[in-house]
């Protein structure tokens, strides 16, 4: 009898710590990029006005998001395939760790490269490979393919809260891409702590 007791309390141990750790883990990362991240500036993009202000937070679209091909490693060039519906794409990409390495232009954070090899050093973001971005056509070049000029990182920076009733007040600066990101980043992850704009 003591030992079914004994059993059922480390599984119900077990049951509890699990969460708890998992919890704890998902707070450190941000508690340790606030207080030794290093602190830099990424402009903004202006936005569709009809996505921008939603409920208690502020969609935010950043420069960086879109990289051009010349910025991709060419361990990531070579990857180049053609989707289901034969469009150039990186289907071979799709929930692949990237990390976008930075580097300072004036007073804001540019992209220098894109890899899929962690950097050993230096200030740079990871993120996740979401959509190809392809080249404009006039009715003239229209041939029916599409050709790829970059591709669209995500860094999960894209939403600010705000307090309520005050998102409207930074509504129209998201709109003309008048809006700077002030973001810790610590070993890849990065934590938004506060949009400005841009005086």
């Amino acid at each position: 009898m003591k030992r079914i007791f004994k059993k059922r309390g480390f599984k119900y141990l077990v049951a509890f710590l699990v969460p708890f750790t998992i919890l704890i883990a998902m707070t450190i990362k941000p508690v340790i990029t606030n207080a030794l991240g290093e602190e830099i500036l990424i402009k903004t993009k202006p936005f569709d006005p009809r996505d921008v202000f939603r409920g208690d937070y502020v969609q935010l679209d950043y420069e960086i998001s879109e990289v051009p091909l010349e910025k991709l490693d060419k361990e990531i060039s070579d990857m180049k395939d053609k989707n289901e519906d034969e469009y150039e794409d990186f289907t071979k990409l799709r929930k692949k760790d990237m990390y976008a390495v930075l580097k300072k232009d004036n007073d804001f954070y540019v992209i220098d490269k894109v890899t899929l090899k962690k950097p050993s050093k230096g200030i740079y973001l990871k993120g996740k490979y979401r959509y190809p971005i392809y080249k404009e056509q006039s009715k003239e070049e229209d041939n029916g393919k599409l050709e790829i000029r970059g591709i669209r990182v995500d860094y999960t920076l894209d939403k600010y809260f705000v307090p309520e009733n005050t998102g409207k007040d930074l509504e129209k600066a998201a709109i003309k891409g008048e809006l700077v990101g002030r973001i810790k980043v610590y070993n890849g992850y990065s934590l938004l702590k506060e949009v400005i704009p841009i005086e």
